[in-house]
């Protein structure tokens, strides 16, 4: 009995070869889609971290950030440290080193007198954390030296403080929504914007 061998013509395999490649291909992408067990699960935000968990990631933090943190001596360096770590924080997968950047921008952000990164910092923070955020941001902004602003930094403050005064009232949080508008009034006064001082005032 003659044993079968199948003799395809050359045209015929070259058309099995492509498509047995896009089976190929297939496959491969498909691997490379994530699937439903692959992707992170959605839950709450995790808390601030241990202090234990942050003496590490101090260490870490002042070593990376080395350059930017030897100059927070002056306004103009604190605002460029503040700003490198806002930056560095958005990429940084771990939660304590995150948290030590946002927590030190929210500082250096104060001590320079700049609403705009305390805001950006606490901003961040609360979107990656579960903190209140009404309160950290208000603190952070009570903390800046008034009698250091110029009246346009004492605007961006009093402008802080005025939608935080906006957003607690909406969550009927008015002992918040109170110190926020006094602090707004303090930051009006001392931009010289007397209108929005007796607004506030009222």
């Amino acid at each position: 009995m003659r044993a079968f061998v199948w003799d395809a013509h050359p045209a015929t395999m070259s058309v099995i070869a492509i498509l047995f490649a896009i089976v190929l291909a297939s496959a491969a992408k498909a691997e490379d889609r994530p699937s439903m067990r692959q992707l992170p699960p959605s839950g709450p935000l995790p808390g601030p971290p241990s202090v234990r968990d942050l003496v590490d990631a101090r260490a870490a933090v002042k070593a990376r950030f080395k350059e930017p943190l030897s100059h927070t001596a002056t306004a103009a360096g604190a605002r460029s440290a503040a700003d490198a770590l806002i930056a560095g924080a958005r990429e940084e997968s771990d939660l304590a080193r995150k948290w030590m950047m946002l927590d030190e921008a929210r500082r250096l952000g104060a001590s320079a007198g700049s609403a705009e990164l305390v805001t950006r910092a606490v901003a961040l923070t609360s979107a990656c954390f579960d903190v209140d955020e009404q309160a950290i941001e208000l603190e952070s902004l009570g903390t800046i030296p008034l009698r250091a602003l110029d009246p346009t930094r004492a605007t961006r403050l009093a402008e802080a403080a005025e939608k935080i005064a906006t957003r607690a009232e909406t969550d009927g949080r008015d002992d918040v929504a109170a110190d926020a508008r006094m602090l707004a009034f303090r930051a009006w006064q001392r931009a010289g914007n007397t209108a929005a001082a007796r607004r506030l005032a009222r």
